[in-house]
């Protein structure tokens, strides 16, 4: 079955719209979730996870004056476990985006080119999947006008991007969506958009023209940049910009422990790196008619403890949601080590964002641009 057979359409879906007069795709995102979460006609393992989400043990860990969610969350431990492109070998199972369950529906949106799934791994009940109906290379250079898009049309959701080697758990491009500022580090860096102090966090103006302003989140336990621009094209132009001087600095990722050198061959896509390790966060602000684009530069998703042993192992995986402050375990040992000690957050972060003399680099770059 194609990706495309999965389609509900609108008289599918039309027990669970909230209001029939103003369909759109936001709408229909939220009848899908209601049509896949319902316990006689929905998807089981969407319905089993929901039961399992209900039980999640959560804190807010403050490190260094930022707050940090910190979960023990089962529903997440494939993508968290996922070691889709650490392998050495080309896995030779299926690929999950393009064999779906009977039961998993959809809605198909941009010409029918993505499909809008329910993502059964919750952050936060609503969290959407958006794949590609073909099963092209998990790469945003060609695609990120299509994440622009998406964030106009699901207006009431933040778009997620995770690269290969920053988090993403399927070479089978991808998006993912989430509802808007649901996520701790969205609601801190409105704060410190609108004047308002998060911690030691400061906001730094890097580059400034009538259209768009870009800016470098300093003190903020990871690197983040953020790009404001009420015309999609200045968005598009500069995040190219970013990616192209981000990719410059991505090449002194060698000859760290357990990372893989930047540029080496991504054996599950069976290609040589060339794009930058990243995680991206855009989403479209009716009120002000602005794009909101937040990126973090990652060395690699996995932190050194990942690769200990015993008790000093911790299983985590640094994709988006993590970058926005939700630091998601599957072990109890894991969580209760990690809600109870705010320095192993900060070398997780250090670890996995990329370190300042690499920030030092790409800040003068994006200054003389």
């Amino acid at each position: 079955m194609s990706l495309t057979e999965h389609h509900l359409n609108d008289s599918e879906l039309e027990l669970f719209f909230a209001d029939q007069s103003n369909i759109d795709d936001n709408s229909r995102a939220a009848a899908l979730i209601k049509q896949q979460s319902d316990r006689v006609n929905g998807w089981p393992r969407l319905i089993r996870n929901l039961d399992t989400y209900s039980r999640i043990q959560k804190d807010v860990v403050n490190v260094k004056g930022i707050d940090i969610v910190v979960t023990l969350n089962e529903t997440r431990a494939p993508s968290i476990t996922a070691k889709t492109f650490e392998s050495k070998q080309l896995n030779s199972q299926p690929c999950i985006l393009c064999n779906l369950d009977a039961e998993q529906k959809g809605i198909l949106t941009l010409e029918n080119r993505f499909i809008v799934l329910a993502n059964p791994g919750i952050t936060i009940p609503g969290d959407l999947t958006i794949a590609s109906v073909n099963h092209d290379p998990q790469l945003i250079a060609n695609s990120f006008e299509d994440m622009v898009s998406l964030s106009k049309t699901l207006t009431d959701y933040s778009i997620f991007y995770n690269g290969a080697m920053a988090g993403a758990s399927s070479p089978h491009f991808h998006f993912q969506a989430g509802l808007k500022n649901t996520l701790i580090a969205e609601q801190q860096i409105d704060q410190l958009l609108n004047g308002s102090p998060v911690g030691n966090a400061e906001i730094i103006l890097l580059h400034e023209n009538k259209t768009g302003r870009l800016f470098f989140l300093n003190n903020y336990l990871r690197a983040a940049y953020l790009v404001v621009s009420s015309d999609y094209q200045v968005i598009n132009r500069l995040f190219r910009e970013f990616y192209l001087h981000l990719k410059q600095v991505d090449r002194f990722i060698k000859d760290i422990p357990n990372v893989p050198d930047f540029g080496a061959r991504i054996i599950s896509m069976n290609i040589n790196e060339t794009e930058p390790r990243m995680n991206l966060m855009l989403k479209y602000i009716q009120e002000t008619a602005k794009y909101l684009l937040v990126i973090f530069p990652k060395v690699f998703n996995r932190p050194a403890a990942y690769f200990k042993t015993g008790t000093e192992q911790l299983i985590v995986g640094m994709a988006i949601k993590e970058s926005l402050g939700n630091l998601i375990t599957v072990r109890e040992a894991d969580y209760e080590h990690l809600k109870t000690d705010p320095s192993l957050i900060t070398k997780i972060y250090s670890d996995t964002s990329i370190p300042p003399e690499m920030i030092e680099e790409l800040n003068k770059s994006l200054k003389m641009k």
